[in-house]
């Protein structure tokens, strides 16, 4: 769901599975943020079990266990774009059963159609670039009466990051997520019944500015080159945090996210 700049997609998602690998060892301790999604995603499971189980963008499988005890599912598919992040899954997980640990793109999924029961994805689907047919993809895979649920961040999300560029230049450097309403029509268009939305803020707050950036680019959420543009200079860099630093409260110092959470369902009748 992320509007890029103009690459072409296999560029954009080579960069993406490169950046990924790079960040699957530091990934868990960085990933606080993450985290708080999770926890509120896994509470709003609709079902108690199912038998084919599809975790897509699982990365070090922060959901696995918790999926495989909560659904019991007799074939759970770990999938990712990011083939050392499904290293690390698989070596945190070798004790889990009937989990596969597929690498691909969620755009193009290597699954039959109506072969799974439940698809589950937290912060993942974000990196996908055509909403309509990434959903469209999930109801080609879901069985009739299956469900989806997912989180994605949302437009509006760290706009700290945002404040602290202006005027510095005139580049953007934050991803321009889709908008909540948008997200919902691209959902409606793929046919899957849309049960349930919420749109949250979740602000997160560091010692510094140095650590919330860190936060970001420990997860491999940071900025894809789109031509080539040198890298932000030392001076300008420098600049940067400064401005970021004179966000600070009593808290510290503020990193915010739009959050959609989502329960979808394909319909029994098709």
């Amino acid at each position: 769901m992320l509007i890029t700049p103009d690459i072409s997609a296999l560029s954009y998602k080579r960069q993406l599975a490169k950046r990924f690998d790079r960040a699957s060892q530091s990934y868990d301790s960085y990933a606080d943020f993450q985290k708080v999604v999770l926890e509120r995603l896994l509470a709003m499971l609709p079902l108690n079990q199912a038998d084919v189980v599809l975790d897509l963008g699982t990365g070090t499988g922060q959901a696995l266990g918790i999926l495989s005890e909560r659904l019991n599912p007799k074939c759970n598919i770990a999938l990712d774009l990011s083939l050392q992040m499904l290293a690390v899954a698989s070596e945190r997980f070798s004790s889990l059963h009937n989990t596969h640990y597929v690498c691909a793109d969620a755009e193009r999924l290597p699954l039959q159609d109506r072969s799974c029961d439940f698809v589950f994805s937290s912060l993942a689907i974000q990196w996908c670039l055509s909403p309509l047919g990434l959903f469209k993809e999930l109801y080609r895979v879901i069985k009739p009466g299956g469900y989806v649920v997912f989180s994605t961040l949302s437009q509006g999300s760290m706009p700290e990051i945002s404040k602290a560029w202006f005027g510095l230049d005139n580049k953007e450097h934050v991803h321009q997520y889709m908008a909540s309403d948008a997200l919902l029509d691209s959902i409606r268009a793929s046919e899957l019944n849309l049960l349930s939305s919420q749109l949250s803020n979740i602000s997160m707050w560091f010692d510094s500015p140095e650590s919330a950036i860190y936060s970001l680019k420990k997860v491999g959420a940071s900025l894809i080159a789109s031509d080539g543009d040198p890298s932000v200079s030392p001076s300008k860099w420098k600049a940067f945090l400064l401005e970021y630093e004179k966000q600070r409260n009593e808290l510290g110092i503020p990193l915010s996210y739009q959050v959609s959470f989502v329960v979808a369902q394909r319909p029994n009748s098709i």
